[in-house]
Protein backbone atom coordinates (compact mmCIF):
# COMPACT_ATOMS: atom_id res chain seq x y z
CA UNK A 1 0.00 0.00 0.00
CA UNK A 2 1.13 3.43 -1.16
CA UNK A 3 0.67 6.50 0.85
CA UNK A 4 -1.14 7.92 -2.31
CA UNK A 5 -3.91 4.86 -2.09
CA UNK A 6 -6.46 6.41 0.59
CA UNK A 7 -6.65 9.79 -1.58
CA UNK A 8 -10.08 10.49 -2.69
CA UNK A 9 -11.08 10.33 -6.78
CA UNK A 10 -10.57 13.52 -7.56
CA UNK A 11 -7.44 13.59 -6.02
CA UNK A 12 -6.55 10.59 -7.89
CA UNK A 13 -7.82 12.58 -10.81
CA UNK A 14 -5.59 15.54 -10.61
CA UNK A 15 -2.86 13.63 -10.11
CA UNK A 16 -3.55 11.65 -13.24
CA UNK A 17 -3.61 15.42 -15.11
CA UNK A 18 -0.52 16.49 -13.41
CA UNK A 19 1.49 12.96 -14.91
CA UNK A 20 -0.22 14.41 -18.30
CA UNK A 21 1.51 17.70 -18.46
CA UNK A 22 4.25 18.27 -20.06
CA UNK A 23 6.76 19.97 -17.53
CA UNK A 24 9.42 21.72 -20.78
CA UNK A 25 5.58 23.71 -21.28
CA UNK A 26 5.31 24.76 -17.60
CA UNK A 27 9.37 26.04 -17.91
CA UNK A 28 8.86 27.77 -20.53
CA UNK A 29 5.72 29.52 -19.81
CA UNK A 30 7.47 30.85 -16.31
CA UNK A 31 10.38 31.72 -17.61
CA UNK A 32 8.27 33.80 -20.35
CA UNK A 33 5.99 35.15 -17.40
CA UNK A 34 9.15 36.41 -15.74
CA UNK A 35 10.49 38.08 -18.91
CA UNK A 36 7.51 40.05 -19.12
CA UNK A 37 7.42 40.97 -15.30
CA UNK A 38 11.38 42.20 -15.77
CA UNK A 39 9.99 44.56 -19.63
CA UNK A 40 7.57 45.66 -17.11
CA UNK A 41 9.91 46.96 -14.58
CA UNK A 42 12.69 48.28 -16.68
CA UNK A 43 15.13 51.17 -16.01
CA UNK A 44 14.69 54.47 -16.99
CA UNK A 45 16.50 57.68 -15.97
CA UNK A 46 14.39 60.73 -14.30
CA UNK A 47 16.12 63.59 -13.44
CA UNK A 48 19.26 62.03 -12.82
CA UNK A 49 17.82 58.92 -11.13
CA UNK A 50 17.45 55.49 -12.18
CA UNK A 51 13.78 54.28 -11.34
CA UNK A 52 11.57 51.46 -12.05
CA UNK A 53 9.42 52.44 -14.91
CA UNK A 54 5.81 50.40 -13.73
CA UNK A 55 6.24 51.41 -10.00
CA UNK A 56 7.01 54.89 -10.52
CA UNK A 57 4.22 54.99 -13.25
CA UNK A 58 6.54 56.63 -16.08
CA UNK A 59 5.88 58.04 -19.32
CA UNK A 60 7.13 60.42 -21.37
CA UNK A 61 9.45 61.78 -19.02
CA UNK A 62 7.11 62.16 -15.92
CA UNK A 63 5.58 60.25 -13.05
CA UNK A 64 2.41 59.50 -11.63
CA UNK A 65 3.69 57.33 -8.54
CA UNK A 66 6.29 58.85 -6.70
CA UNK A 67 9.70 57.86 -8.13
CA UNK A 68 10.97 54.15 -7.42
CA UNK A 69 14.34 53.15 -7.48
CA UNK A 70 15.65 50.76 -9.87
CA UNK A 71 16.09 47.65 -9.04
CA UNK A 72 12.55 47.63 -7.32
CA UNK A 73 11.20 45.18 -5.17
CA UNK A 74 9.63 42.98 -7.77
CA UNK A 75 13.13 42.75 -9.88
CA UNK A 76 14.83 42.14 -6.50
CA UNK A 77 12.91 39.26 -5.57
CA UNK A 78 13.33 37.78 -9.20
CA UNK A 79 16.79 38.12 -8.95
CA UNK A 80 16.53 36.39 -5.57
CA UNK A 81 15.02 33.54 -7.00
CA UNK A 82 17.56 33.17 -9.90
CA UNK A 83 20.52 33.00 -7.58
CA UNK A 84 19.05 30.71 -5.15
Amino acid sequence: MSRWDDLSAGAHQMLSDFDELDLADIAASSTAAVQRARALHRPVEHRGRTICVECSQWADGSTDNPPTEHPCATIKVLDDQETS
